[in-house]
């Protein structure tokens, strides 16, 4: 094939420049080739060329220790909170008969308060301690109403029950008044006891979270963690 040829002479010069550089690397392809040497690859072939880098999978050894070690941390953590749930009850329940404290707020070592626990007193009540006792006791009382059930044993009808407990809760006592006679009946059957523990809430403040994970990480609460990073298996 015939050379190209240009009318203006610097279109000509680099027409002849280009073929040229493309000549002379076809011959040095071919001499790499029957060398046996592979042809160098342009950037965009040696990036497609480059293998692919696979995310590293995660090793079992480690998932396995992690798994082990949060099971010790849940077990440790969930005795040392039935642990100091007990002794702050009986704190708080100390205090309030002292001097009526109901509420205190949990400081970290540097003096900031991140939560505040408020006292959350039980509930007493009547409760039934033999149905069939109360039932019997009902049915002799009023024998008139039918507010008994008789299958293998007698019992109270439950929206009558649920009626009689609320008269002896608002009275505080197993006790009724028969309506007719005024006579106060001590019921069988039925003791006033707590119905709901006394416990505690735990409300954080704003922000309060944080900070404590923060003091927990930088082991500002080592004496307060001491439970759950003693030694032993206990």
């Amino acid at each position: 094939m015939s050379a190209q040829t240009f009318a203006d002479p610097i279109e000509q010069h680099h027409y002849d420049t280009i073929t040229e550089r493309l000549n002379l690397n076809r011959l040095k392809a071919e001499a790499e080739a029957a060398a046996g040497h592979e042809p160098p690859l342009d950037d965009d072939q040696a990036l497609d060329a480059e293998p692919a880098v696979a995310e590293p999978a995660e090793s079992l050894r480690d998932l396995a220790t992690e798994a082990a070690v949060l099971k010790l941390l849940s077990e440790r953590v969930a005795a040392a909170q039935k642990d100091v749930k007990a002794r702050t009850q009986r704190a708080l329940d100390e205090a309030e008969k002292r001097d009526g404290t109901e509420r205190v707020a949990a400081s970290l070592p540097t003096g900031e308060q991140v939560a505040t626990i408020s006292l959350r007193k039980g509930e007493t009540g009547p409760v039934v301690t033999d149905e069939e006792a109360l039932a019997r006791f009902i049915r002799k009382q009023w024998p008139a109403e039918e507010w008994t059930t008789t299958r293998i044993v007698r019992e109270v009808k439950p929206w009558k029950l649920a009626e009689l407990l609320a008269e002896m809760d608002a009275a505080g006592a197993a006790k009724l008044v028969d309506k007719v006679t005024g006579e106060v009946l001590d019921v069988p059957g039925v003791i006033i006891k707590p119905t709901r523990a006394r416990t505690y809430a735990i409300t954080w403040r704003k922000g309060g979270k944080d900070t404590t994970a923060e003091a927990w990480r930088t082991g500002a609460l080592a004496q307060q963690l001491a439970a759950i990073t003693a030694g032993g298996d206990e």
